[in-house]
């Protein structure tokens, strides 16, 4: 995601974050937050419920950007937050999709591939950033980063339809495959420079 995007999203969320830091509320807590909230997405996903369970990512994402940014405000940024910050996010996807797959599993068996596509490629998009800058490299390269993969499935969930949900399913999986790609051969030209 460009740092131009980033930067305008911190200023929208400025008061959010003003906010959280005057109640005492800690950059983990808001990090924390996101696994119930991950588990109730899933089940309103398994169950059919793909509106309310939109709902419920917008929530989860909202998490993952709030406890970066009140990490910063409140001069909290540690690696252990990011650790239990990335942890937390591989489990929120997890679980999500492991719902979605759920759903489609009593209802599409073509739906399963799909869900399962998605999910694996998506965290290989998080995997090689995170084996890239292990030994020392940058890997920033790519449009499918997690905050694109959250908004395509929410807009998929919102708008009514299973099919339209299966489409933003294949988009994430197309998407993070390209990315997941990019990053690779990215990683590797800088390894062999």
């Amino acid at each position: 995601m460009k740092n131009q995007t980033k930067q305008q999203g911190r200023k929208l969320l400025k008061p959010v974050v003003f906010l959280l830091a005057q109640l005492g509320i800690t950059p983990t807590t808001v990090t924390i937050t996101a696994v119930p909230l991950s588990v109730l997405a899933a089940l309103l996903f398994a169950s059919g419920k793909f509106f309310w369970a939109g709902l419920v990512v917008i929530c989860i994402g909202l998490c993952d950007t709030l406890d970066g940014e009140l990490s910063r405000r409140t001069g909290k940024v540690s690696p252990g937050g990011a650790f239990l910050d990335s942890t937390v996010d591989r489990f929120s996807e997890g679980v999500v999709y492991a719902g979605i797959g759920w759903y489609y599993c009593l209802n599409n068996r073509l739906g399963v591939l799909v869900v399962l596509a998605a999910l694996i490629f998506s965290y290989l998009v998080s995997y090689v950033r995170a084996r890239a800058e292990g030994i020392g490299k940058e890997c920033q390269v790519g449009f499918f980063e997690r905050p694109i993969r959250v908004l395509i499935l929410v807009v998929g969930a919102l708008i009514p339809g299973e099919k339209v949900l299966l489409g933003a399913l294949i988009i994430i999986a197309l998407g993070s495959l390209t990315t997941f790609i990019q990053r690779i051969l990215f990683v590797l030209r800088q390894v062999r420079q």
